[in-house]
């Protein structure tokens, strides 16, 4: 019997990416402070980019020591905003709470793997490393968008 095909995690992200944007969005249509219109662009804002910057930093060669470093914050940064600050930034803008912002992550996170699992059960499957380095990015990307989103709300 021939082993199922491996599909890496971040493979999928790419090969599904408007899959995944969809859901985005209409979680966040869902979530909208206002039932103000508001556009497909909007919606999805930064969430290609910031798909991109966590399939990039799955991808991305780690050592343990490296892994365990990022693993509490202290992952190298530069001075340019990352998608997800970006994101805060728009959602500030858009009336967007803490708990709404957080939400979004939640909710990405939940339908990169549900269906990621969906596409698992037709024989595919990947590593443990992979989920978890995937957890650690979406948490890196969060912990950016709450830290800006909180120094713009509470300077």
């Amino acid at each position: 019997m021939p082993s199922p095909k491996t599909v890496n995690l971040s493979v999928f992200i790419n090969e599904h990416m408007e899959a995944i944007l969809q859901e985005w969005e209409s979680f966040a249509r869902s979530i909208m402070p206002s039932p103000s219109a508001i556009d497909k662009k909007t919606l999805r804002d930064h969430a290609l980019q910031m798909l991109m910057t966590i399939v990039a930093d799955m991808e991305t060669l780690q050592t343990s020591t490296e892994r365990a470093e990022k693993s509490k914050g202290h992952a190298l940064q530069n001075d340019m905003d990352t998608p997800a600050e970006t994101h805060a930034i728009e959602r500030v803008r858009l009336g967007f709470s803490i708990v709404q912002l957080v939400a979004e992550y939640r909710a990405l996170r939940a339908s990169v793997l549900r269906l990621w699992a969906m596409e698992s059960k037709k024989g595919s499957y990947t590593e443990p490393d992979e989920i978890t380095r995937f957890n650690e990015a979406i948490d890196q990307a969060l912990t950016e968008s709450v830290a800006r989103y909180h120094k713009l709300v509470f300077p």
